[in-house]
Formats: C-alpha cells, structure tokens, sequence
C-alpha cells in the first residue's frame, strides 16, 4: 500500500509477553513528554517498564549521522548527476546504519525486555527514519531498502504519532534555550511536518494532536494504551486518570 510518497512498512509481528510502545514526531512534538506520562502511570499500576530510544549513541556520535541532522539540505532529482548521485548514495548509506542499529537494539535490548512481560517505551522507531529520510531525499529511491528491512523489525502494539505544527515545533525548540539544539529553517520543517504525517498515515500510526495540552495528548494517548489486551487487565484503573469525557473522545 502506498499514499503516492511513502510505502506501508510491513513489520513482524511479535508474540512476546511484553508490550512495544513506540512514539514519534519531529522535535518539539512532546514525545519525552508523553513517555514520561505514560511510563509514570503504567509504573504505578504495578508493570515493570523500559524506556529507551533511537537511533541509539552508536549512530548518534558518528560523524555522518550529525552532519544528515544538523544539514537542513534538500536532495532531488534536480540538479548535476554527480552531486544528486553522491547525496542519494550516501543518504542510502545513513538510512542502512541506522536500520542495522534499530535491529541490533530490538535484539539486545527491546526483545529481552518483551520477554520479561515489561511494557517498552521507544523514543523513535522506524516510522521516523522513513520520514526523516524522506524529507532528505526521494522516499522512491529508499523504499526498497526499507521495504526489505522492514520484515525483520517488530511491529508496536501501539505506535503513536505525535502531530504538531512547523511553528509550534520551531517555538518549542526554540524555548529550549540551547544554542546546540537550534529548529531549522521553516521550509526544511514543512516539508518534515508533512512527511511525518504521511507516514504516519500509510503505516495506520496512532496519530496524536500534540498542538493539545500535554493531559490531553497524555488521555488520547492512555485509551489505546488501556486497549492492549496484555496489560488492560492492569491497567483498566488507570482510566480514572483522565476525565470520562476526555479518554472517551479520543
């Protein structure tokens, strides 16, 4: 399945005892926000949880991951040969380091911790590569490779979609305060907000508004989160958290 720019992902399914929960946006959508929340209460209703993210420092220190992140270029079929060539190869070569680090980190660190029977909170998963490549680059010239990787990767039990604006993420970014952590430039994150949303969309992500408060998102977010068969039998208290009205509008 296809919406005209991103392929659907078809991912593993998983039998394990645990629960993966995965969580993506572009930055400044509230996804360590969220996390937080979600982990907090789940802790309090007594399940053991595991929060971790990715890509993981392996990829995050290597020079050529950092330069694809902090470059706000744009690759095209426009341009001399050579030069579309070169960017497309080694966005092609960014995109193979990261899926090689997601699947070692599902083996050495995700499926241990679904087999334990403990709920995982991922900051990042697949759904973001595809959209952050995507916007790099023509998402037709990385599909293949995706769509060969993707078989190997587990499929969350719920994946949410955090959904913001390209100004809302530039403000909060921005509120940061970090001259390290600087927004890009705003045609760079129009074109990000919308490959996320694409994505999101062909990969049938739970997608979140986090232009909402952070309860709120945190309410949409609990009531498919209490739906997961494993854990609603723990869980089922935790409704008493958000307003009846609130969760039963997500």
């Amino acid at each position: 399945m296809s919406n005209g720019v991103f392929e659907t992902l078809e991912l593993k399914p998983h039998a394990y005892p645990g629960v993966l929960v995965t969580l993506c946006g572009v930055d400044g959508a509230g996804k360590s926000s969220l996390m937080e929340r979600l982990e907090s209460a789940c802790t309090r209703a007594g399940l053991n949880c595991v929060t971790t993210f990715t890509p993981t420092r392996r990829i995050r220190k290597d020079a050529l991951f950092r330069d694809m992140v902090d470059s706000h270029w744009h690759t095209s079929s426009a341009g001399s040969g050579l030069d579309v060539h070169r960017r497309r190869v080694d966005m092609l070569g960014i995109l193979l380091s990261i899926m090689g680090d997601l699947v070692q980190h599902l083996t050495d660190t995700v499926i241990p911790a679904l087999e334990r029977g403990d709920v995982v909170f991922c900051d990042r998963y697949v759904f973001t590569s595809q959209a952050e490549i995507g916007t790099r680059s023509d998402p037709a010239e990385t599909a293949p490779v995706l769509r060969s990787i993707a078989g190997h990767l587990l499929r969350p039990d719920v994946a949410f979609g955090l959904n913001v604006s390209g100004a809302t993420s530039h403000h909060r970014v921005r509120a940061r305060n970090d001259e390290n952590d600087q927004p890009p430039p705003m045609s760079f994150l129009t074109r990000q907000v919308a490959a996320y949303r694409a994505v999101f969309e062909v990969n049938g992500v739970v997608a979140l508004d986090a232009e909402r408060s952070l309860d709120e998102t945190f309410c949409q977010a609990l009531s498919h989160l209490v739906a997961i068969d494993r854990v609603a039998g723990r869980l089922g208290s935790l409704g008493a958290e958000c307003p009846t009205r609130s969760v039963a509008a997500c």
